[in-house]
């Protein structure tokens, strides 16, 4: 996605892209759209250009307790500042980008691919009372109970007792 220096100039307001979703396909993310949407908008100040918006991201998931698919559409803000003034480089923060005056356009791509790839969550759940599947028999037990005795199941390793390697 490319940014020029005309519209930052002029100051964008609300401003809509698009962003295809195929580019993120080898990043183990799935979308239930093909695109994300991002809203921006900017200001223009002595020392450059400061960006802020929000993606609107339409993920797709599994649930890590009951492994069903469900969607989610992420809406995240976010902001970054465009500059080429030294004393500001200097502080060397994620949300400072070198831009040249000389330049007449700036390519965000990778910029919105990390904020996007930051949306990815460690453990996701359909819903936070999710009771996942029976480690027993592996009904989900969201849709209904199991015959499993609570009283004594199975312990795993009691089928190692009889196992006999070779050596």
């Amino acid at each position: 996605m490319k940014l020029f220096r005309t519209e930052l100039d002029t100051g964008l307001s609300n401003k809509l892209f698009e962003i295809n979703t195929n580019q993120f396909l080898n990043d183990g993310l799935e979308f239930y759209d093909e695109i994300i949407s991002c809203e921006l908008s900017s200001e223009k100040n002595a020392n450059g250009f400061r960006v802020s918006g929000k993606l609107k991201i339409p993920l797709k998931h599994s649930c890590d307790r009951c492994l069903i698919k469900f969607d989610e559409l992420r809406i995240t803000n976010f902001y970054f500042y465009l500059t080429d003034s030294q004393d500001i480089l200097q502080d060397k923060s994620d949300d400072i980008i070198y831009f040249a005056k000389s330049s007449n356009e700036i390519d965000l791509t990778n910029l919105f691919r990390e904020f996007v790839l930051l949306e990815k969550q460690i453990k996701t759940v359909c819903n936070e009372d999710c009771k996942g599947l029976c480690s027993n028999c592996g009904v989900n037990l969201n849709n209904q109970k199991c015959n499993c005795s609570l009283e004594k199941l199975e312990n795993p390793w009691d089928k190692l007792v009889n196992f006999k390697g070779t050596s």
